[in-house]
């Protein structure tokens, strides 16, 4: 009487499948840095400057004597932060609707 030093073990003899989807094209959309960088700046400006403005505002609104100075603090403030928005909405168009897109297909790669 021999005996088997073989055990069956079932997650071993079962067969296991690895399936691996490639997509047919590669597309990539490259941004010039440049326009990214203003986009930034002018957004991080305007985070900046906005909350001043409205400090001087609420100044001018909450102090019984309304001094010039306060007035125009505020105006000024707000201008320049109202003409960071518009060029980080010009550039922010220029960053995501004039990107350079490129693709290949897969199938030319070898």
């Amino acid at each position: 009487m021999k005996q088997s030093n073989r055990v069956e073990n079932e997650s071993l003899t079962s067969e296991t499948e690895v399936v691996v989807n490639f997509p047919d094209k590669l597309e990539l959309s490259m941004v010039q840095s440049n326009e990214l960088r203003h986009y930034e700046l002018f957004q991080w400006l305007v985070t900046i400057l906005l909350p001043i403005a409205v400090g001087f505002w609420t100044a001018y609104f909450t102090l019984e004597t309304k001094t010039s100075s306060l007035w125009w603090s505020a105006l000024i403030f707000t201008s320049v932060s109202f003409l960071f928005v518009g060029l980080a909405f010009f550039y922010r168009k220029k960053v995501f609707h004039e990107s350079i897109r490129k693709s290949v297909n897969l199938s030319e790669l070898k």
